[in-house]
């Protein structure tokens, strides 16, 4: 047994599983399951000497079923702690079980460089294996990986490559110091594998969770567009009524006295509403921004909009629909929670200056949202189908060649996108 228990192998194995599922939601009754469960996985060795590492459980020089059982047994313990899919789990293993081998590795490496005494070996040990933490920690709390956002690993091929990598990296790394022993060259070159092996898995995980983001922002493309033709069909509707309308107030002038003002208020009131829809040359974001004045209106929110639609004639319908319904929708959603109703106020501007164009949304925001890549994450519980609004934004942004920056001080959240015009 290492000197420090806490540098035993299934110690740190548990150690890193627990810290990549930190954010990965969990079953009721959390800390009563993982504390006695930690607890017994972590003192078995312990109780039961000889158990994971038993001679009758290797076959030859380059494999050891305790390996499995370390690792069967860890899984148990986060799917009864932690609401995860199978493959969530299997692919955390894998990625622990990278970060526990490099650490083995590095800090083999070292003891092997200076020779120093058992002593020097454990505290080395354990100063990589806390720098390798703090650096997780960190990592993860950008959101790369399980961070913020509940990641919903779907692909069996990056499953099955996790799998049969970690395995192969430790069934050679046995074989390896079985029959060359111990040396320098052996745990650099491990390490290096290892090192090398994390980097292919955490960059196929994002680009399989960025090829399903992909999907999903054109899903929601194109239901934008068809709610867009629906909304454009509407108010044709409301037009031609409030026409009507302005010709039926004055038959109105003939009813009995009382109910004649309240009528014609009523009315005027509501043709008003209409009359004072946004007007910014162009028809598709008048379309968009008529909805969401409905919607304003009935949050108890402003809308002061000074928009030159006319500069947005090289964007398509569809992503004019994206952008500024998402952009709107966002910030009423936002401004709707501000406890002063003349407070209340979204103020949208797009304005050209030489061959740039810049559009920018503020809103009250009462609360500093969490940022994650440069957009903030929905506070919302289903993460799985909420928080593409600034994604979708973004993703038509980057589609014309923009830019975007997402901001929050002092109570109000800035929104500015910049596009070069031709």
């Amino acid at each position: 047994m290492n000197l420090w228990y806490i540098n035993e192998f299934h110690v740190q194995l548990l150690a890193l599983e627990l810290l990549l599922c930190r954010n990965l939601p969990r079953r009721r009754g959390f800390w009563l399951r993982l504390i006695p469960l930690a607890t017994l996985f972590v003192t078995l060795p312990a109780l039961f000497p000889g158990m994971f590492f038993s001679p009758i459980f290797r076959v030859g020089q380059w494999f050891t079923f305790s390996f499995l059982m370390v690792l069967a047994v860890s899984a148990l313990l986060l799917w009864i702690c932690f609401d995860v899919t199978a493959k969530q789990l299997v692919f955390c293993c894998c990625v622990a079980h990278t970060l526990q081998h490099m650490i083995h590795c590095l800090s083999r490496f070292i003891w092997l460089l200076f020779r120093m005494d058992e002593l020097f070996s454990q505290v080395t040990e354990l100063v990589i294996m806390l720098a390798v933490l703090v650096i997780v920690y960190f990592y993860l709390k950008k959101g790369r990986l399980f961070g913020v956002e509940n990641a919903d690993i779907k692909s069996t091929q990056l499953i099955v490559f996790a799998i049969v990598s970690s395995f192969t990296v430790y069934f050679f790394s046995i074989w390896s110091v079985s029959n060359e022993g111990d040396n320098m060259g052996e745990q650099f070159f491990d390490f290096l594998s290892c090192l090398l092996l994390l980097i292919i898995l955490l960059d196929l995980f994002r680009f399989r969770r960025a090829e399903e983001e992909q999907n999903i922002l054109k899903r929601l493309l194109r239901q934008e567009q068809e709610q867009h033709e629906m909304s454009r069909a509407n108010i044709e509707v409301i037009n031609r009524k409030c026409h009507d309308l302005k010709h039926q107030i004055s038959a109105l002038r003939n009813m009995p006295q009382k109910e004649q003002e309240k009528s014609i208020s009523d009315l005027e009131s509501a043709i008003l509403l209409y009359d004072n829809l946004p007007k910014t040359g162009n028809d598709d974001l008048d379309i968009v921004l008529a909805e969401k004045s409905f919607v304003a209106e009935k949050s108890g929110v402003r809308l002061q909009c000074i928009i030159d639609g006319g500069a947005l004639s090289f964007m398509g319908t569809e992503d004019i629909c994206s952008l500024f319904g998402n952009a709107v929708d966002n910030a009423i959603e936002a401004a709707a929670g501000e406890p002063e109703p003349d407070e209340r106020i979204v103020s949208i501007q797009t304005v050209v200056r030489g061959n740039m164009l810049t559009v920018h949304v503020d809103n009250p925001c009462a609360k500093e949202p969490v940022f994650s890549e440069g957009v903030p994450v929905t506070s919302k519980a289903d993460r799985d189908y909420h928080g593409f609004g600034m994604r979708s934004i973004r993703y038509v942004t980057e589609k014309y060649g923009g830019t975007m920056t997402a901001n929050w001080e002092d109570g109000i959240f800035y929104l500015d996108i910049l596009f070069l015009l031709s």
